[in-house]
């Protein structure tokens, strides 16, 4: 009997061991299948799209998984990028997590792997948006980790049995299954609100997590002030670009252009996210970055003068587009001023030194020495002119004398009787109308030297037999208008005729042309004083000059 309930006890107790261990072997593997898809879930929580385009593939997440595998499929379930080997452009289509991705469902699957020989469990998620990588497109993403048989885990569990027997499995299992409720769930929620949470603070209840969020939120709060630094600063850059009178394009080819002000796209005319046509077409600017050597041309556009200075870097080439139309109009009259000026003063010299010559060799006729001094004298009077005329101008800046009162009415008919053989000389008709009392606030050499350079000029260019006519009005703003018959200016002259050194007659003979600084004289007068100057003139009729004696801005 003993013996009967003994091994009918111990069959039962086997049998009941065998029950339970068979119970809880089945319990551990569907835990542990649960577990591997939490797990597998949180891998696929790191797949990240972006470094996906960034250029990493399968393995470099697989290796950030800590060795799980990873796959890549195209839209009909082909493999584009494995992290096992071999088993790339095979076609996936058949396996049950795939199919049902394809379908547009996520799915896990549970089978022994053709490619690895072991059993393994799979992940598969079909993608919202595909992404393009240099094998394809990938439109779904598998993820999977190997996972023990129920027989393996029975197997394992044999010496747990006897050595431990039925309870120590079931508090394993228990404490598995309590420490899987108590730590992974607190910490997934974390991970979720840190995920979705947009600029605001995290927080969690539970205090073994706080030092967690506090850091999180530390590193929100520095990156958004950074990103802030970076919004300001490029929008300081770009003010300070667009504001910049000066052009610059910084560009890898003309066709990958990296930085460009509204200056350069102005005078370029570049739109966006198009080549610079205007670099390419120009055979000499082309042949500048065939060569990759830093030079400068000069470009004009618009009417206008422009240098373009390339200056290469190791990835960039930086065009930088400098106006440079007044330097190089400044140049130009420099260079009229030296040829007009080393001309006029030629010219007399030549003329005195002959003559000096003559009378110190003794060659001269007794007659003629008086004609030859008067000569002298007459070309040396033309020096002495050229050159106060040049110390006037130069003066003009540095007056700082204080303005008073003049009565324009009486200076002009002062002026005008001074010319009375130069008129009668060449028969011009010359006529006043001067209303009386009008005054300004100016000085009386200022507006004398204004008005015998105009009514110089009237007669100078005048026809023979001609008429000159100056008009004077009062009122609030008085006006003076200097009107002749003369030969007029064309339209180029009319846009240099204030240009110091500048002169319509061009003989340099003395006789007909003078200097070309009157008319700067003028205008700068006119300008210091803040008088309107304007010119009306047409080619082979006259020309008329007006000065408005305002406080405006003059010409």
């Amino acid at each position: 009997m003993r013996k009967r309930v003994l091994f009918v006890s111990l069959a039962v107790t086997l049998v009941g061991i065998l029950l339970i261990s068979l119970l809880f072997t089945d319990l551990f593997y569907k835990d542990t299948v649960r577990s591997a898809e939490k797990q597998l879930k949180i891998y696929m929580g790191f797949f990240d799209e972006k470094a996906v385009l960034g250029g990493q593939g399968a393995a470099q997440l697989s290796e950030k998984l800590g060795g799980a595998r990873v796959t890549f499929l195209d839209e009909k379930g082909t493999v584009l990028d494995d992290s096992a080997e071999g088993a790339l452009s095979q076609s996936l289509a058949d396996r049950e997590e795939v199919r049902a991705a394809l379908g547009g469902s996520e799915s896990y699957a549970v089978r022994v792997s053709e490619t690895l020989g072991e059993n393994m469990i799979y992940y598969c998620v079909p993608l919202e948006e595909p992404l393009s990588c240099s094998a394809g497109t990938i439109c779904l993403v598998r993820i999977g980790m190997p996972l023990e048989t129920e027989i393996s885990v029975f197997s394992d569990a044999i010496p747990t049995i006897l050595v431990f027997i039925a309870l120590d499995i079931l508090c394993c299992l228990l404490f598995t299954w309590l420490i899987s409720g108590s730590v992974v769930k607190p910490v997934e929620n974390f991970a979720k609100e840190a995920a979705t949470l947009s600029g605001g603070e995290i927080k969690t209840k539970y205090p073994e997590l706080e030092p967690l969020a506090k850091m999180m939120n530390h590193m929100s709060a520095d990156l958004d002030e950074k990103a802030a630094r970076m919004r300001e600063d490029n929008r300081l850059e770009k003010l300070v670009l667009d504001s910049m009178e000066h052009g610059i394009v910084i560009f890898r080819d003309p066709e990958d252009v990296i930085l460009i002000n509204k200056t350069a796209e102005k005078l370029l005319g570049y739109d966006k996210n198009e080549p610079l046509d205007a670099l390419t077409k120009d055979r000499e600017i082309f042949d500048i970055l065939e060569a990759k050597e830093a030079a400068s041309v000069y470009r004009k556009i618009g009417g206008k003068d422009y240098l373009f200075r390339f200056t290469f870097g190791e990835d960039a080439v930086v065009l930088l587009i400098t106006d440079v139309t007044e330097s190089m109009s400044a140049a130009r009259s420099k260079n009229e001023f030296i040829a007009n000026v080393t001309h006029e003063m030629n010219t007399p010299l030549t003329s005195i030194r002959g003559f000096a010559e003559l009378i110190e060799a003794g060659a001269a006729p007794p007659e003629k020495i008086a004609d030859m001094a008067k000569n002298i004298r007459k070309q040396s009077d033309r020096l002495a002119k050229l050159i106060r005329r040049i110390i006037n101008l130069s003066a003009i800046d540095s007056d700082e004398l204080p303005d008073y009162e003049v009565d324009v009415s009486e200076l002009v008919a002062e002026c005008a009787s001074t010319f009375e053989p130069r008129l009668r000389e060449k028969e011009i008709t010359f006529e006043t109308q001067i209303d009386g009392g009008v005054k300004v606030l100016s000085r009386r050499e200022r507006l004398t030297e204004i008005l015998n350079n105009l009514i110089s000029n009237g007669i100078r260019y005048n026809k023979q037999g001609g008429s000159l006519k100056v008009t004077l009005t009062g009122g609030e703003v008085p006006v003076l208008e200097v009107r002749d018959t003369g030969i007029g200016l064309s339209e180029e002259d009319k846009t240099r005729i204030f240009d110091r050194f500048y002169t319509v007659d061009k003989s340099h003979n003395g006789t007909g042309g003078g200097f070309g600084l009157g008319l700067a004289i003028v205008k700068k007068l006119c300008r210091r004083a803040g008088w309107g100057l304007t010119v009306e003139s047409e080619l082979g009729k006259g020309t008329a000059f007006v000065i408005t004696f305002s406080r405006s801005e003059g010409q």
